[in-house]
């Protein structure tokens, strides 16, 4: 998995929030949440910076997905799990 530095990191959420694109992308972290129950196995800025470096959404970047999370809210929200 591709991780990013700290220095990597932070020149990229500055120049996100610089350009008017970091809200832009926490809103399709939280509607990937939302509407598709998409849990990342990275902490949300470094999502955000991944896939904007990547010139992609989140959502597209499925390697990045905590598969045994989001079965466990398909579950509960199933009511096979309480």
């Amino acid at each position: 998995m591709e991780r990013l530095t700290e220095k990597e990191l932070n020149d990229i959420i500055k120049e996100m929030k610089e350009n008017g694109k970091y809200q832009e992308y926490q809103d399709m972290i939280l509607d990937d949440y939302e509407d598709h129950k998409v849990v990342y196995k990275l902490d949300p800025d470094e999502m955000i910076a991944l896939a904007y470096k990547n010139g992609t959404t989140p959502y597209k970047m499925r390697e990045y997905y905590d598969w045994h999370e989001m079965n466990l809210l398909v579950e509960e929200e199933d009511g096979i799990i309480n």
